[in-house]
């Protein structure tokens, strides 16, 4: 028999009595296959026959006042027998194969990794606004690219983003942009230096600490020239003097230009203050809509949501409720007259030099160089006179 045998069900009997052999003669001329046959003793035997013929065979059996004991049943339809009494255990295994297939659908962790300055939460809080968070099915995860062009547009501190989904866990990784070789030089000790122009200056202040000043105040000074010398006696000649190291600074006047382009009409974003708070159950990424929530009656709106996420112990579950907080907008168009955006645009450049000046660099002055209204922008080229710290440190080479 084999396969359909197992398909079709069959049942091995234990046969007793004394016309056993009469019973298999008769079976057989009832086209009964059996199967099997082991002989126990002369009045005894074993044997299998199919399902489809079971009540035929017992049939026979009785009329030959054979005893049947059933000794083991095989096949498919015992099986879905054992199954049907057993409901809740055939749900439960439903429902763990069709959760099983579901969940392995969902983002279930989000981790970044790569990043020491730039606040975890932070990251977070992008990834959240581009749909990126757990609970997201991930056949609605955006693109990579685009994940990874927003998030450089946001994070002006890295230098690289890399994004990739490993089964349920998404991987952002962030590349920081290194810390500027000023800093870097402040954090080690790379032993006796001399201090020398990083750019074309002129020498606005020395506050020199310990070294041989090479230069003066209102010398003009090129890139990668020795300001203090950390030797003194004759610095081309270093066994001939004293090693002693150079510190300080040495403050430059320095030049930069910007270009700063400022459209004629701004427009900006105003609240107007009314709002409305709607609160709606979520099932894994899929929010159900709550029928008793207020109407909006807003026409231009932001929204700020919170997710609040039930939680097993330290497990996250893939349900919870999400409060959007509605607030009502408008967009308010301001014109500017040539003259208010030349200011604002001065403001501006000034403020992005700055931010390259740092804490210890000052704008002395600034000047518009070039000015002209085009295609509704006025544009910009200004030009500025700022002072910073121009030394770098250069490591003193011995016995060359």
């Amino acid at each position: 028999m084999g396969y359909p045998a197992l398909v079709k069900g069959k049942v091995r009997l234990a046969c007793t009595g004394e016309r056993v052999t009469g019973l298999i003669n008769q079976t057989v001329q009832a086209g009964i296959h059996l199967e099997d046959i082991q002989w126990v003793h002369e009045q005894k035997l074993h044997l299998t026959v199919p399902l489809t013929h079971f009540f035929s065979f017992v049939s026979i059996a009785r009329r030959n006042k054979v005893r049947l004991k059933i000794v083991k049943k095989e096949g498919v339809p015992f099986f879905m027998r054992k199954l049907k009494r057993r409901k809740a255990f055939l749900l439960g295994v439903a429902l763990f194969i069709l959760l099983t297939l579901s969940l392995s659908s969902f983002v279930w962790r989000v981790q970044i990794e790569g990043n020491e300055q730039i606040p975890e939460r932070y990251v977070q809080a992008l990834l959240k606004k581009e749909g990126v968070f757990v609970g997201q099915l991930k056949g609605k995860l955006p693109e990579a690219e685009v994940i990874q062009h927003d998030l450089l547009m946001h994070l002006p501190k890295a230098s690289w983003v890399g994004f990739r989904v490993e089964g349920t866990r998404v991987i952002v990784t962030i590349v920081e942009k290194k810390e500027p070789e000023t800093k870097k030089e402040e954090n080690r000790d790379p032993g006796p230096v001399n201090l020398v122009a990083k750019k074309n200056a002129m020498v606005y202040d020395l506050r020199v600490e310990r070294g041989n000043p090479l230069v003066e105040v209102n010398q003009v000074v090129k890139k990668g020239q020795i300001l203090v010398s950390g030797i003194y006696g004759d610095p081309e000649n270093p066994d001939h003097g004293k090693i002693v190291g150079a510190k300080g600074k040495v403050i430059g006047e320095v030049w930069y230009e910007s270009n700063v382009s400022v459209p004629l009409v701004q427009k900006r974003k105003v609240y107007t203050g009314e709002r409305v708070k709607k609160l709606s159950p979520y099932l894994f990424s899929m929010i159900i809509p709550n029928p008793f929530a207020e109407k909006v009656p807003f026409k231009k709106v932001e929204t700020i949501r919170k997710i609040h996420s039930c939680y097993l112990g330290k497990w996250r579950l893939p349900f919870g409720l999400v409060e959007d907080e509605i607030l009502e907008m408008k967009w308010v168009k301001k014109d500017l007259t040539p003259e208010d955006a030349v200011m604002l645009g001065k403001m501006r450049a000034r403020e992005e030099l700055q931010q390259r000046l740092g804490r210890n660099g000052r704008i002395l002055e600034e000047k518009i160089l070039h000015q002209r209204v085009e295609n509704g922008k006025v544009n910009l080229k200004v030009h500025f006179d700022a002072i910073e710290n121009i030394a770098s440190i250069q490591p003193i080479l011995q016995g060359e």
